[in-house]
């Protein structure tokens, strides 16, 4: 048996043809023909039927072309292992990130990630809230860094918490309140949202996190909102309130000083929880785990946002004191976030 010559079996009984083996093998007709003669006269059996034009594998011909078919699976099986043992393959980490913030953190820690574990490759996976989890259910996601909403979700995802980020309340400068607030959202006073029952709002979507942040806020001032607009995009909803469509809630990293807009805080203040998601149950690599170390310390700490905390849970303590002492790659890892 030629190991060489099994591909040209498998075209045959796939092709039914010895013409159309030849062309998928790249050799001659007479040379596919030459072949099959062969292998026949030496099983002593026919391993077609002809019919026409057309040629049909006989009972022990469908034997041998499941033979051909193991024997090459386990060549190229083998060539795999070998190949795998000499030149590892890249791990991949599949990451969700959100459009905007998670891919700027995801970005800014690349490199410092990509120094300790050269052979761990991220794959950045953008998506929104409600799509991440999805994709993290159903094992198409690692990890996602992600917001949630208090209480955390009780579901089959295991939730995180890396920071607390409260939502400021948006006005443009000719709504009536607005000689009450602040241009600095930092310094702005306290009001509460039931003053705002008649004004119109540009909202996120209820499937986003700060959406759903905004209903218990507005439940609680115990009025619905007049929606002017929606939009899952956190861009697009701040660009709308800075044109005038109307109010909005947005995270506070968010809320620049701009001549259009003044903000106020919440009397009852509503927060946005920054968590690192995974599937329940699943254990981080290390890898995975140096990840969330980058982004608590090279990111989080770099990157105060405003009105945001910084959470450090068991867990993440854990995890900080595994690569608190990182050796020497440390000051590179500084370095590499300049």
């Amino acid at each position: 048996m030629n190991l060489k010559q099994l591909p040209y079996f498998i075209a045959i009984a796939e092709t039914g043809s010895l013409s159309a083996a030849a062309r998928r093998t790249g050799v001659s007709q007479p040379a596919v023909s030459g072949y099959l003669h062969d292998l026949e006269r030496e099983l002593g059996i026919a391993l077609f039927l002809r019919s026409g034009r057309r040629m049909t594998p006989t009972a022990a011909g469908n034997i041998y072309l499941e033979m051909a078919r193991e024997v090459l699976g386990l060549q190229a099986r083998t060539r795999t292992q070998i190949q795998a043992r000499h030149n590892p393959l890249k791990q991949r980490i599949r990451v969700g990130v959100s459009p905007h913030r998670g891919a700027q953190a995801l970005a800014a820690i690349y490199r410092p990630f990509n120094l300790r574990f050269p052979d761990t490759e991220i794959l950045p996976m953008e998506s929104y809230v409600g799509q991440a989890y999805q994709m993290l259910t159903h094992s198409e996601m690692d990890l996602a860094f992600s917001t949630a909403a208090e209480p955390l979700p009780q579901n089959n995802l295991h939730f995180l918490p890396l920071q607390k980020e409260e939502l400021v309340l948006v006005l443009p400068t000719f709504h009536p309140l607005a000689a009450q607030a602040s241009p600095d959202a930092a310094e702005a006073p306290s009001i509460d949202l039931a003053q705002f029952r008649d004004t119109p709002f540009v909202l996120m979507t209820p499937d986003s996190t700060v959406g759903q942040v905004s209903r218990q806020l507005f439940s609680q001032a115990g009025f619905s909102p007049v929606v002017a607009f929606q939009s899952k995009n956190v861009i697009m909803t701040n660009e709308m309130i800075r044109s005038g469509a109307g109010a909005g809630l947005i995270p506070a990293y968010y809320a620049k000083p701009a001549e259009n807009v003044v903000y106020f805080r919440l009397s009852q203040p509503g927060y946005l929880t920054f968590c690192a998601v995974w599937a329940e149950g699943r254990a981080l690599t290390e890898a995975e785990r140096y990840l969330l170390y980058l982004k608590v310390n090279l990111w989080d700490r770099k990157n105060p946002g405003l009105l945001t905390s910084n959470l450090m849970p068991e867990e993440m303590r854990l995890i900080q004191q595994e690569f608190a002492a990182s050796g020497p790659l440390a000051a590179a890892e500084e370095a590499a976030m300049l």
